[in-house]
């Protein structure tokens, strides 16, 4: 799924870049530190609690990549590309009467669109912006049992809106360090599968469920994001 997105980014980024020649781009690359999510592994479940019950997975890093064009002076729309995953250690695996432990988590590529608009206090080389948008959220469930794994076989595309504020400072013609603070909150749900039946773990065989099962993530962290600008 991360090369099929990064592919269509690819080919978006190349036909608005021969539109226009190239003139008026920004081209930026980011790391991002997310502060907290929360990763659901019965969401659907009949009883409130355990419906409600999450992993907090906090302190997320993860890059991204924006292709923008500037639309009038003060305004820049932004196409941008993300690459999130985070895992944690389960021990709350019941396998056969015994508590298994297993690597569990979720990968995350969303898609955003944002518009950014220079304020006019701005300077020669510090720029101030604030600005918002939307996005679209793909994902999948990952889990590590002894020698199988979960795959997600389907999954509801998040999508939520965020804002963001932000500086650049212009430390050399075309170049630009950007800094910002990103509110977003999406949510979105995957349905799992195991890859087989059957597990060995700790020199032991156990069967498993055949049946889906469910989960959801919600990253309803702030966002800190430090990149490289590069203006074409």
């Amino acid at each position: 799924m991360k090369t099929k997105i990064t592919v269509i980014f690819f080919f978006i980024a190349l036909s608005i870049y021969a539109q226009y020649n190239g003139n008026r781009f920004e081209v930026t690359a980011n790391y991002i530190y997310t502060a907290t999510s929360k990763l659901y592994l019965q969401p659907n479940s009949s009883d409130p609690i355990i419906r409600g019950t999450h992993e907090n997975l906090d302190g997320i890093w993860s890059y991204s990549g924006e292709i923008g064009y500037r639309v009038y002076e003060d305004i820049v729309i932004g196409l941008g590309v993300e690459y999130i995953e985070k895992t944690f250690t389960n021990r709350n695996m019941n396998l056969g009467g015994i508590r298994a432990v297993m690597k569990d988590g979720y990968k995350v590529i969303p898609v955003t669109l944002t518009a950014y608009y220079t304020l006019p206090f701005s300077t020669e080389f510090f720029k101030f912006f604030m600005g918002g948008g939307g996005g679209l959220y793909f994902g999948k469930h990952i889990r590590h049992l002894g020698d199988i794994t979960a795959s997600t076989i389907s999954n509801k595309v998040g999508y939520g809106i965020h804002v963001t504020v932000g500086m650049d400072y212009v430390f050399r013609k075309n170049f630009v360090l950007r800094t910002q603070m990103r509110f977003r909150n999406p949510e979105f749900e995957m349905h799992n599968k195991y890859s087989s039946n059957v597990v060995n773990y700790d020199g032991r065989t156990f069967l498993l469920s055949t049946d889906t099962f469910d989960s959801k993530v919600d990253i309803d962290g702030i966002s800190f994001v430090v990149g490289i600008l590069f203006q074409l």
